[in-house]
């Protein structure tokens, strides 16, 4: 075949089965966006943790997590590093390298996956980049969020990775991580990280919102997130009594103000477990008409129910960015550096709070603002823009 009519099959490196469903929707938004670009059809994922589906989870995930969150740090480092050498030996690196097998290209992205939280990305990303290395194909990271606090061992192993040859080009989501990539990686990698959109912005591209009827109430989607998750993955140290009481209050006040309030997860399990533990105290705040609970099973599912909203309150920066995609307006609840880089990148730093500082009652009256309002379209059109024109360098550089 003709090398300028052959099109590339493209590997995209991520946690697209993790059961947190933001993740696959960034990874399937990527995916669609590269064969849009000119990638071969069947270019697809391969999951870091070689999970195959969605609904391959972890058993016991929240329970690890909270072992782990107990530990102090030089213990925690010690437990978690024969289990991840052995893991990457039996199960990874093989799972890597039977479906890397007809890549032309590979792209390690999106989501923060330059992280070292107990070594897990560093194990991962270094043996998907050896694989990639070993098969000769050109490598790129794209759309990735990047964390400090890393330990010299995982600063040791991703340094070795990121120096192979076949890494092509960096592109990070925020400029927080452009700037610690530049001053942590780019001398050992060679590469100077650039900025690019997280593809999860292209989710109205991919999953096209149903035609809503005629409603006479608001709908505000009310995403529930575990405390234990944001205290595993953040500095906050929000507990489980307060965010319960916080969230069933301010599902009060909306209904209180002729709200319909939807309640979701994203699908990690510690917080559909979490849900768990208020759904009734919610459920006793009214009737069906006032408040449901939606589920979903894979991101278009996630995407359906966030399209039908007409405002969201929020932790999970995926749901965040689902939202702004179909230009619905969003409360950012503040947790992490990431969702208030993404909130500043579209201009809406203005509707993030943080609930240990805003009353239930005063984040309702912002929903009704946030309402009012709307999103600004001039800068949702040329954000999405930008997003589709940043996948368009991306496979320009693969090429």
């Amino acid at each position: 075949m003709n090398a300028l009519s052959h099109k590339p099959h493209v590997s995209c490196f991520n946690v697209k089965y993790s059961p947190n469903l933001g993740d696959g929707l960034l990874s399937e938004c990527l995916e669609h966006a590269l064969i849009s670009c000119g990638a071969a059809p069947d270019s697809t994922s391969i999951d870091l943790a070689a999970r195959k589906q969605y609904g391959d989870g972890m058993a016991g995930r929240g329970a690890i997590m909270a072992f782990l969150s107990a530990l102090p740090g030089p213990v925690r480092a010690s437990v978690v590093r024969l289990p991840l050498f052995v893991q990457g030996a039996r199960k990874w690196r093989p799972h890597y390298r039977t479906e890397l097998t007809g890549s032309d290209a590979m792209v390690i992205g999106g989501g923060n996956l330059l992280a070292d939280l107990d070594l897990n990305f560093p194990t991962k990303l270094s043996l998907a980049l050896q694989e990639t290395a070993a098969q000769d194909i050109p490598a790129a990271i794209y759309a990735c969020g990047m964390s400090s606090g890393w330990s010299d061992t995982g600063l040791r192993i991703a340094r070795a990775a990121f120096s192979l040859p076949n890494l092509r080009a960096v592109f990070l989501r925020d400029a927080a991580s452009v700037d610690l990539w530049n001053t942590t990686f780019a001398e050992a990698s060679g590469q100077e990280a650039r900025l690019a959109r997280d593809p999860g912005l292209m989710a109205c591209d991919v999953y096209p919102a149903a035609s809503r009827l005629a409603r006479q109430r608001p709908v505000v989607g009310l995403g529930l997130m575990s405390p234990l998750a944001i205290r595993y993955h953040s500095e906050e140290t929000t507990t489980e009594t307060f965010l319960a009481n916080w969230y069933i209050a301010l599902a009060r006040a909306l209904i209180q103000r002729g709200c319909e309030v939807h309640v979701f997860t994203n699908g990690s399990p510690e917080d559909r477990a979490f849900a768990e533990t208020v759904e009734a105290p919610l459920r006793a705040l009214g009737g069906e008409e006032d408040i449901r609970f939606v589920t979903q099973a894979d991101p278009k599912g996630l995407c359906a129910n966030i399209a039908n909203f007409d405002v969201m309150i929020a932790y999970r920066m995926h749901a965040i960015i689902a939202a702004y995609s179909y230009a619905i307006p969003a409360i950012a609840l503040a947790w992490d550096q990431k969702v208030l880089s993404f909130m500043q990148s579209v201009e809406r730093d203005d509707w993030l709070v943080n609930p240990e500082q805003l009353s239930p009652e005063e984040c309702a009256t912002l929903a009704e603002c946030a309402l009012r309002d709307g999103v600004d379209r001039k800068t949702h059109e040329r954000v999405l823009g930008e997003a589709r024109a940043d996948v368009e360098t991306l496979f320009s550089v693969l090429r």
